[in-house]
């Protein structure tokens, strides 16, 4: 259930912030809301998967100390992602996310002479790194 919520969550949000450089609050609310029962009945993970969220409270803070330099709907996805995946799970997407965004920030600015000001949606790197380590599971298990 984790992953059909999640993949899908972000790929729509993904698709929103590429299209329109947003994301939906609407969606935000309503995975939150579908949340409530995943939690319920996950109590032994429970407070990993509440501790999920930290990572998503953080980036809001952080948006709102830089002048939203990350956007506060890239903080709400982290929140709500984390709530799904737990802490450990969501720092693992994070940490990915943020590698795949500088390598491709270090191309603009290398390849489109874009300037270190420019932005580029973020939640599309979210997506990516949590599909990325579950597609290399699935090549391996095809080989394997």
């Amino acid at each position: 259930m984790e992953q059909i919520c999640v993949l899908s969550f972000l790929g729509i949000n993904s698709y929103l912030d590429l299209r329109k450089n947003q994301i939906s609050l609407l969606l935000v609310l309503l995975y939150a809301v579908l949340d409530i029962p995943y939690l319920m009945v996950n109590r032994q993970r429970l407070i990993l998967l509440l501790m999920g969220a930290v990572p998503g409270v953080l980036l809001l803070c952080i948006g709102k100390v830089f002048g939203d330099a990350l956007g506060a709907g890239d903080g709400l996805v982290v929140l709500v992602s984390g709530l799904y995946m737990g802490i450990w799970g969501i720092l693992g997407v994070l940490t990915l996310a943020l590698i795949l965004a500088a390598i491709w920030a270090v191309f603009l600015m290398v390849f489109r002479k874009k300037g270190g000001k420019s932005s580029f949606p973020f939640v599309p790197f979210l997506m990516a790194a949590y599909t990325i380590p579950w597609l290399i599971q699935v090549v391996e298990g095809v080989r394997g």
